[in-house]
C-alpha cells in the first residue's frame, strides 16, 4: 500500500479546490490533502497538522504566495507555487523568495496533470537538502571534537594524566577516548617485553 503525501492547498478559488479534488479522485493519488483560502488559515493549520508539501496559488485574500513561503520556511514545508498564466515574472519573484517548483495555471487546467511530479520531486529536493544540514552538523561536531586535541595539552610530565577543561587529571587514554572515536589496544613493545621477561627471570 502507498504511503500517502499530506498536502495543503491555499487557493481561494472554490472551483480551482473543486477541480484539484477531481483530479485526484479521479486519478487515484494517494494524497491526503486539506484545503484553506488564505494566509491566516495557512498558519493555523501549519500550527497544527504535519504536510508533506504546500501547494499555494499567489494571489490571495490576505497576501500572496510569498507570504506563504515565509510561513512555510519557519516549520521547513517545501512550496510549490501556482501563478496565473504569463505570469513568468512572478514565477522567478517565487523561486527567489524560497519556492521549490512552480506552475503555470492554465484556463483548462492541464497544469494539474503535471502536479503529481512537481510534488514528488519537491519532496525529494526537500529530503535531500535535510540530510545534507544534518551530514554538515555532524561534519561540525566531529572537527569540533579534532580541534580538543589540537594545541597544548596540560600533561603531567611522570605520569602522563591530561587535565580536562574542569581541572580535572585524566589518564590518556581515557582523555582521547572521550574526545575522539579512536580506541585503545595493549601490548608491549620490544623495549617493554625484554624488561618483562628480565623481571620474570631475576624474579623482581
Amino acid at each position: 500500500m502507498n504511503q500517502r503525501t499530506a498536502i495543503l492547498l491555499v487557493e481561494d478559488d472554490k472551483i480551482d479546490q473543486m477541480a484539484f479534488d477531481r483530479f485526484v479522485q479521479e486519478h487515484g493519488i494517494p494524497y491526503n490533502h486539506r484545503k484553506v483560502a488564505s494566509i491566516a488559515e495557512l498558519r493555523t493549520q501549519l500550527k497544527s497538522c504535519k504536510f508533506d508539501v504546500v501547494i499555494s496559488d499567489y494571489e490571495l485574500p490576505d497576501g500572496t504566495a510569498l507570504d506563504a513561503i515565509s510561513e512555510c520556511k519557519a516549520v521547513g514545508v517545501p512550496v510549490i507555487v501556482v501563478t496565473g498564466a504569463g505570469n513568468e515574472k512572478i514565477a522567478v519573484e517565487a523561486m527567489k523568495a524560497g519556492a521549490y517548483d512552480y506552475l503555470i495555471k492554465d484556463h483548462d487546467r492541464n497544469y494539474l496533470h503535471v502536479m503529481p511530479v512537481t510534488v514528488k520531486n519537491a519532496i525529494g529536493r526537500h529530503r535531500m537538502e535535510q540530510e545534507r544540514e544534518r551530514l554538515i552538523k555532524e561534519l561540525q561536531c566531529a572537527m569540533a571534537d579534532i580541534k580538543t586535541l589540537r594545541g597544548l595539552l596540560p600533561i603531567r610530565a611522570r605520569c602522563k594524566k591530561i587535565r580536562d577543561d574542569k581541572g580535572y587529571w585524566n589518564h590518556m587514554e581515557h582523555y582521547i577516548q572521550e574526545h575522539t572515536d579512536a580506541q585503545f589496544t595493549h601490548g608491549y613493545c620490544p623495549d617493554c617485553a625484554s624488561e618483562l621477561f628480565k623481571s620474570l627471570e631475576t624474579g623482581a
